[in-house]
């Protein structure tokens, strides 16, 4: 029996001192993490904003044990998510917002969110005139007695192993990202009819690979007279294909915005008005970058070749940008409606 006491109490000072010693230790740490996501701020705060989307570049989401729950809430201000796995649990919520700019999270290891947890920060910093996000993601706090002691019989301490996730979690997000932007689809809507009316407009002539870097000025101007004068816009803006030279990499196009009626400018208006005639088109769709806008005309060209479709050529084929930037960042999002003027049969048989 005398054993088993002196057994008992050199267990309970052994225990006594361990706690001493690694009550002792200092436990503070910060991790930090930057890292230039190639996408806009919008479309970054939009991804992480949602703990869903977490799975698809966490890189602790590739543990084979971890199961996830998520409540009904995964989204902005009071969303959370918590988790499973062998090696313990936990939880996650966000406490505060500001969109496209920082997220204020706390994350709990083997507790519950009613536990006070450590503190979690997203900032994000838009950079090269919005299109690419620098974002630094931190974690900071004081580890408690156990925690201490379980990080003591690792092989990696905390703060390595946060910020090694951090890291490669950041990296996977710009990966996921730069697919995510990438996507596009291209539809072919058939024949239909475009109701045409008055619009302002500019027309010059360039270097068919410098044409996207025109349009973008010449709508600024339009629009800008617009809101000068008070002129209200009635409609998606448009760019109409006045002459396409692909021996000479050239092109003659106009840019457009509609009005609701015809436009009296005085002389010297920087802008012109015009007036667009109804017409039968076929319409094709792409959503999707630019980028892709070659492959859509093709794919309509295609699409009136094997259907005997006969175009106007009387009339310029345009294209509309009705979802675009900058109110809308993401370029899978954007919507370019293309319509190539078409002859009707009793137009064409009226020709013969």
């Amino acid at each position: 029996m005398k054993i088993l006491k002196y057994l008992f109490f050199l267990i309970l000072i052994l225990i006594i001192g361990v706690a001493v010693y690694f009550g002792t230790q200092d436990g503070t740490f910060a991790v930090s993490e930057s890292r230039i996501i190639n996408a806009p701020v919008e479309v970054v705060y939009q991804n992480i904003n949602d703990y869903k989307n977490w799975q698809s570049w966490g890189s602790w989401m590739e543990e084979e044990s971890l199961r996830i729950n998520y409540p009904e809430n995964t989204v902005g201000e009071g969303a959370s998510y918590s988790w499973k796995s062998n090696d313990g649990e936990g939880a996650m919520q966000t406490l505060a917002v500001i969109p496209n700019a920082s997220l204020k999270q706390k994350i709990v290891f083997n507790g519950t969110l009613e536990d006070e947890g450590y503190p979690v920060e997203w900032k994000l910093e838009p950079l090269e005139n919005g299109t690419k996000t620098k974002v630094t993601w931190s974690m900071k706090g004081k580890l408690g007695l156990m925690e201490k002691i379980y990080f003591s019989t690792q092989d990696i301490g905390l703060e390595e192993s946060v910020s090694t996730m951090y890291a490669n979690s950041l990296e996977n997000l710009n990966s996921v990202l730069l697919e995510q932007m990438e996507v596009y689809t291209i539809t072919v809507d058939g024949i239909t009819g475009y109701s045409g009316g008055y619009y302002l407009y500019n027309t010059t002539a360039a270097k068919q690979t410098e044409i996207g870097d025109k349009i973008g000025p010449m709508f600024s101007q339009i629009q800008n007279f617009m809101e000068s004068n008070e002129i209200r816009i009635s409609g998606s803006p448009f760019v109409a294909y006045i002459d396409w030279d692909e021996s000479a990499n050239t092109a003659i196009f106009t840019a457009g915005i509609p009005t609701s009626d015809r436009v009296i400018l005085p002389d010297g208006s920087p802008v012109i008005s015009g007036f667009m005639e109804e017409t039968p088109a076929l319409k094709t769709t792409l959503k999707g970058n630019y980028t892709y806008l070659m492959k859509a005309w093709e794919t309509a060209e295609s699409y009136i070749r094997q259907n005997n479709i006969i175009k106007d050529e009387t009339k310029s084929p345009f294209e509309v940008y009705t979802v675009s930037f900058p109110d809308e960042k993401n370029p899978a999002n954007w919507v370019t409606e293309i319509y190539i003027p078409i002859m009707t049969e009793n137009e064409f048989d009226g020709n013969l």
